[in-house]
C-alpha cells in the first residue's frame, strides 16, 4: 500500500526529479536570464540606426505629429525637413460637430522661411536629431514621482516617442517630451 499524501502533494517522484534536473542544468551549464537593456541603451541604438537613415535620405525627410483628444478633437502638425533643416511646418485640425463622428481635417496655418516657429499652437519645429537629443536627456533623467516614462520605436527602431507622463491624470494627461511621431524618409 502506497504511503497517503496530503492534500495539494500530487507531485510525483520523477516529475520532482525532471524539475531538479532543469534546475541543476540551468545553473551548472551557465546560463543566465538575458539582461534587461536601459532605455538609454535601447535609444543609443536608435540613434544609431537613425544616422544610417539619415544618410540614405540626404536629411530629407517629414514626420507628423497626431494629437487627438477624448472629445474627438484632433490635430496633426506636419514638419518637412531639407538637408537637415526645417524647411516647412502646418497645422490641420478637425473638430467633430457631433460626439463619435469623425471630421475632415482643415488647413489652420503653414509656416515657411523665416516663419517657421512663429506659431505656438503645434508640436514644435524641430529636426529628428534634435528629437533624439531631447530623448536622451529624458531617458538620462530620473523620472519623477506619479509619472512614467514612455520611450518607443517605430518598425525600423527609429524613435517613435519618448516623453513623461503625468500616471495621476487619466483623460488627455500632458506629455512632456517627443511626442508620438510618424516619420516619413524622403529621396537623398
Amino acid at each position: 500500500m502506497a504511503p497517503s499524501r496530503g492534500p495539494g502533494c500530487e507531485m510525483g517522484v520523477s516529475t520532482m526529479f525532471v524539475g531538479a534536473l532543469v534546475v541543476v542544468g540551468w545553473v551548472t551549464c551557465g546560463v543566465t536570464a538575458p539582461a534587461q537593456t536601459s532605455d538609454a541603451e535601447r535609444l543609443a541604438l536608435s540613434l544609431t540606426k537613425w544616422l544610417k537613415a539619415k544618410e540614405a535620405c540626404g536629411g530629407n525627410y517629414a514626420y507628423k505629429v497626431v494629437r487627438s483628444s477624448f472629445t474627438g478633437y484632433q490635430s496633426v502638425t506636419t514638419v518637412v525637413v531639407k538637408a537637415n533643416q526645417v524647411v516647412e511646418r502646418r497645422l490641420e485640425t478637425a473638430t467633430p460637430t457631433k460626439p463619435g463622428e469623425s471630421a475632415p481635417l482643415k488647413v489652420q496655418w503653414m509656416e515657411r522661411g523665416k516663419d517657421i516657429g512663429t506659431h505656438k499652437d503645434a508640436a514644435e519645429p524641430r529636426t529628428l536629431d534634435e528629437l533624439y537629443a531631447l530623448a536622451k536627456k529624458i531617458v538620462e533623467a530620473e523620472v519623477p514621482a506619479d509619472h512614467v516614462r514612455r520611450l518607443g520605436f517605430d518598425k525600423d527602431g527609429l524613435l517613435q516617442y519618448c516623453f513623461l507622463q503625468n500616471t495621476r491624470i487619466q483623460d488627455d494627461a500632458p506629455q512632456a517630451g517627443v511626442a508620438s511621431i510618424q516619420l516619413m524618409l524622403g529621396k537623398k
